[in-house]
């Protein structure tokens, strides 16, 4: 789980100084007059790296006013990269964050090394070096002896760590899983074209409300529900009757537990079963954080204005 992970990389920290997060600033801490620590989190996701966000109104406003380090966790708690706030503006400087003020960083294994990649760079920086520095927190702490690079397996991105992490996704806006995956499908369907919306009636008469459309020309093409709490009865029915009034493809979100059964519900159901689609939660997130970047990347090749002079993207 996330809050696991950075409560053990603060645990390590508390054995070595003392350590309290600063009141009123999520995932900051302070070590009491020297650094302040800006703990991000991030699984080893299927594409082999891992995927870190850095909030810019937060670094931007600390810049050259208070001296910090991002600790970037791979996994857990035994790969740490420590960050230090003259690196980081020297490594993304340039770098453009997206809608939300966020710079996405990749870094991805290679071998006994870890790859650092600012947001929109080709290049990528060898941060081995950084590794569980604990030694950059305060100078009473030793440098380690060794830091060899054991970087977590993809085992680590099972359902709950992904739940877990879109529950920590500050892109995403909602209190519970159910409505995080709403916004998660929002912001999908929009990149990709779709007019959407939430809490959906057709007719505007029916008694049934469907999570999300996607639709083109105002007709649904996609009607989803999320099921991950509830009747899975109740999920049957909507998009039964989204069928009935033209979805030409429905879908239903679903955590592990309620596979079966939504499978052994609408098995027998003439006008769903040969439509319907299950999609688990962690290839929509990585579907998510892979079009989040890829759009943000994407948008200023496909926008379509005159210039003075011929533009250069690097």
């Amino acid at each position: 789980m996330v809050n696991s992970a950075k409560d053990a990389f603060i645990d390590r920290i508390r054995a070595l100084k003392p350590v309290e997060p600063v009141r009123g600033i999520a995932s900051v801490y302070s070590t009491f007059n020297e650094f302040w620590l800006y703990v991000r989190f991030s699984n080893l996701v299927k594409t082999g790296r891992f995927w870190f966000d850095v909030d810019t109104y937060k670094v931007l406003e600390w810049r050259d006013a208070k001296r910090f380090i991002v600790c970037l966790v791979c996994g857990d708690e035994s790969s740490v990269i420590f960050v230090p706030d003259d690196k980081l503006f020297e490594w993304c400087e340039g770098a453009t964050p997206n809608r939300k003020g966020l710079w996405l960083i990749t870094v991805i294994p290679k071998g006994d090394s870890l790859m650092l990649r600012p947001p929109g760079a080709r290049t990528a920086y060898d941060v081995s070096e950084y590794v569980n520095r604990y030694d950059f927190i305060s100078k009473s702490i030793p440098p380690p002896v060794l830091r060899k690079i054991t970087a977590p397996t993809a085992h680590k991105t099972d359902e709950e760590q992904t739940i877990a992490a879109v529950m920590a996704d500050t892109s995403l806006e909602g209190g519970s899983l159910h409505d995080r995956l709403i916004d998660l499908l929002l912001k999908i369907g929009t990149w990709v074209g779709y007019k959407v919306e939430k809490s959906y009636k057709a007719p505007p008469d029916s008694p049934y409300e469907l999570d999300v459309v996607w639709m083109r020309n105002d007709l649904v093409e996609v009607a989803i529900e999320v099921q991950v709490g509830g009747s899975e009865t109740e999920a049957k029915d909507r998009l039964i009757h989204a069928r009935r009034f033209g979805a030409r493809k429905v879908a239903v979100v679903s955590a592990a537990p309620s596979v079966t059964r939504i499978k052994s519900i609408c098995r027998y159901e003439p006008e769903l079963k040969n439509w319907l689609e299950i999609w688990g939660i962690n290839p929509l997130y990585e579907m998510y954080t892979s079009g989040e970047r890829f759009f943000d990347l994407f948008r200023p090749f496909e926008r379509q204005q005159w210039r003075e002079e011929i533009a250069h993207f690097p």
